[in-house]
């Protein structure tokens, strides 16, 4: 069996709850869930030079992750995220700003991996300022064999976040988003009249993407090709958290794309990862292929 190379390539943080941290930030979560899938995964990210980004650098080694690729500022501080979550376990977000990933670089760490990645994923959030945004794009433009995979994660919408995601779009091969950011990519691009379906395949056509998958919550998700489609209808589960739920999915849907499995496949494994995740506290819970046969 290959042994494939994956990275998440964006922001690591501390997720603080009210009384506990855990590590975060959605391309972290990535790459943890495809160790946990049994990837070799790499983290290219920044942290700053104080005890928060220590402590998240270490924690993610431990994790089974490469580091090398977590760089380490030492002006600005190591970012977090405030969580609030409501009655059904649904979170909000208060994301800390000026922060060690927003100063990301293309650098030799970055460099010496570029070249053997199998896929990576990126977002919007670690691409708000300009020169992690340069980096992620460089990153990406010299990535060209890996499978790119493009997970919004927007957080509202503005000019600043059209001209991310458009470009986001023309560089990636795998589309996840879930139904409310496609809404909101239809009404971006006044096709909200169209059949949600349609203007995805629309979209695909136009920029290349080979696969569409759209998350529904505790209604699984959808997945198109230009040929295909499939659904899922999720698991039920007893939810504690749903933070990094997506992420998992992410890295379960890679995971069997890189197998080249079916679409079936692929929405049966990511629906299964992220339906564990939701049982547990956090975004980064450990899990094995016997926690996920027990997903029913």
């Amino acid at each position: 069996m290959p042994v494939f190379i994956i990275a998440g390539l964006g922001e690591v943080l501390w997720d603080v709850y009210d009384e506990e941290r855990f590590a975060g930030g959605a391309p972290a979560n990535f790459a943890f869930h495809a160790v946990q899938c049994g990837a070799h995964g790499f983290l290219l990210s920044r942290v700053g030079d104080d005890d928060l980004g220590h402590a998240l650098k270490s924690y993610m080694q431990r994790a089974g992750l490469d580091v090398s690729g977590v760089q380490i500022s030492p002006a600005k501080p190591t970012g977090t995220v405030r969580i609030h979550l409501d009655a059904a376990g649904q979170p909000r977000f208060d994301c800390s700003k000026d922060t060690a990933f927003d100063e990301m670089e293309l650098d030799a760490s970055w460099n010496a991996v570029v070249e053997n990645l199998d896929a990576i994923l990126f977002g919007t959030l670690a691409q708000r300022d300009e020169p992690s945004r340069r980096a992620i794009q460089a990153m990406l433009d010299h990535a060209s064999q890996a499978v790119r995979i493009f997970d919004p994660n927007l957080r509202g919408w503005n000019e600043t976040t059209r001209v991310i995601v458009e470009a986001s779009l023309e560089r990636c091969q795998i589309l996840k988003l879930n139904d409310s950011e496609l809404a909101i990519l239809q009404n971006a691009h006044k096709a909200a009249h169209l059949d949600p379906d349609d203007f995805l395949r629309g979209l695909m056509r136009t920029t290349g993407i080979e696969l569409a998958a759209i998350t529904l919550g505790s209604q699984g998700c959808r997945l198109l090709t230009q040929d295909e489609m499939c659904t899922h209808p999720g698991f039920r589960v007893p939810v504690v958290d749903t933070t990094g739920c997506g992420d998992a999915f992410a890295a379960g849907l890679v995971w069997r794309y890189l197998h080249k499995e079916s679409l079936d496949m692929m929405a049966l494994y990511a629906n299964r990862i992220a339906a564990f995740v939701a049982t547990q506290k956090g975004a980064m819970p450990p899990w094995t292929e016997d926690d996920l046969v027990k997903v029913r």
